[in-house]
């Protein structure tokens, strides 16, 4: 009587027919929750975009974005390293959708400037 490795032995290693079943119904249902909370983050996404947020949103997003952009300017320019170059201001402000609320406040600087400039 030859006795073989319990770990060696062929039938330790399979998988029942249920097993499978089992395993490929929860691979299954964890691939369909995947598919389905991206759906519903990209959802979320598209409804989070400037040109669906309504007026107020649009003006709260642009003082958060802006108090952002203060803050980490403030951080950097009192920064003691001395990597400080002109990359790293652009970086700034054009870091995620902060572009969007740089163009807009281009925008009202340029619509104060001519207002000036028409009542002189």
């Amino acid at each position: 009587m030859t006795r073989t490795n319990i770990l060696e032995s062929a039938n330790t290693y399979t998988l029942s027919d249920f097993q499978k079943y089992q395993l490929a119904k929860q691979y299954k249902k964890l691939y369909t929750n995947t598919v389905l909370e991206n759906k519903k983050r990209e959802k979320e996404q598209y409804n989070k975009r400037v040109y669906n947020l309504s007026v107020k949103n649009l003006f709260e997003n642009f003082f958060t974005v802006w108090t952002h952009i203060i803050n980490e300017l403030t951080a950097l320019i009192y920064d003691n390293d001395n990597n400080k170059n002109w990359n790293n201001y652009i970086i700034i402000f054009t870091k995620n959708e902060r572009i969007i609320y740089v163009g807009i406040m281009f925008v009202l600087v340029a619509l104060i400037f001519y207002f000036i400039f028409l009542t002189r």
